[in-house]
C-alpha cells in the first residue's frame, strides 16, 4: 500500500496545486468542474441545502480523496452537491481524462480506487442508518459510530479520535437536530463517558461504551478493514 501511495503521489506531483481557505466554496452545486480535484491536505465537506437554506452535510474528503466523484467518472454532467473547504486546504487539480487514464492503466490503483469508493458507500449507508432513527440520542450515537468508522484513528486500545474538528452545529447539521438538542445529547454522552471533547480537543470515542449504548449488536461490532 505504501508503494501504491508513492506511485499515486508521483503522478499527482506533476499537476498544479490550488489553495483554499476554510469556508471557501471549491465547487458549486450544478457546476461542471473543469478538473478532477484530489485532496493534498486539509478536509473538504460536501453538502446540500434544504428549501429553508439549512445545510445538510453529505460527506467529508481527506488526503488523496477525489471529488466530484460522479462527474470524474462521467456519471453526472455536473456536481450534485456543494464542495467547501472545511479547513484550509490544498488540492491537486488534474484533468479528468488524465486521472482516468492513470487509474485504468494501473490495476492496483484501480483496485485501490474501488476500495475507496466502497468505503464511501458504506459511510453513506451508515449515515442513512443514523438518520432513520427517531430519537435524538440514537441519531447522535449512530452518527458517532459512522464517524469512528470513516474518519477515526485509534489513539489507545478501544479509544478512537475523530479526525474532524466538529462543532455542536456540525453535529446538528449532520443529524437534522437543533443545535440546542445536539448540545444537550452530546453532554449526556460525555457524562456517560462515551465521548470526551474540549474547546480545542477533537472528539474521542470510547468504543466499548459506544457499543454498549447502541441497540444493535451487529452494527455496533461492524469494522472497516484497513
Amino acid at each position: 500500500m505504501e508503494d501504491l501511495t508513492k506511485h499515486l503521489q508521483a503522478f499527482l506531483d506533476s499537476y498544479p496545486v490550488r489553495s483554499y481557505k476554510k469556508g471557501e466554496i471549491v465547487v458549486f452545486q450544478g457546476e461542471a468542474p473543469r478538473q478532477t480535484l484530489v485532496v493534498k491536505s486539509g478536509v473538504i465537506k460536501s453538502y446540500n441545502l434544504s428549501v429553508n437554506g439549512d445545510e445538510k452535510p453529505m460527506s467529508f474528503f481527506t488526503q488523496l480523496d477525489i471529488f466530484p466523484t460522479s462527474w470524474t467518472f462521467h456519471k453526472a454532467p455536473s456536481a450534485y452537491f456543494y464542495y467547501e473547504a472545511f479547513t484550509d486546504c490544498q488540492l491537486y487539480s488534474v484533468p479528468r481524462d488524465d486521472y482516468l487514464e492513470f487509474v485504468r492503466s494501473n490495476p492496483e490503483q484501480l483496485y485501490a480506487t474501488m476500495e475507496q469508493l466502497i468505503v464511501e458507500q458504506v459511510g453513506t449507508s451508515m449515515r442513512l442508518n443514523a438518520l432513520q432513527h427517531s430519537r435524538a440520542s440514537d441519531k447522535l450515537l449512530y452518527t458517532l459510530h459512522y464517524l469512528t468508522l470513516t474518519h477515526g484513528r485509534e489513539i489507545k486500545p478501544r479509544l478512537i479520535e475523530i479526525g474532524l474538528n466538529l462543532t455542536h452545529q456540525d453535529f446538528a447539521n449532520l443529524t437534522g437536530l437543533t443545535r440546542e438538542t445536539t448540545a444537550t445529547e452530546l453532554n449526556r454522552l460525555k457524562t456517560k463517558g462515551v465521548i470526551s471533547y474540549g474547546k480545542h480537543t477533537p472528539y474521542q470515542v470510547n468504543l466499548d461504551k459506544l457499543h454498549a449504548t447502541i441497540n444493535d449488536e451487529f452494527i455496533a461490532d461492524m469494522q472497516l478493514q484497513p
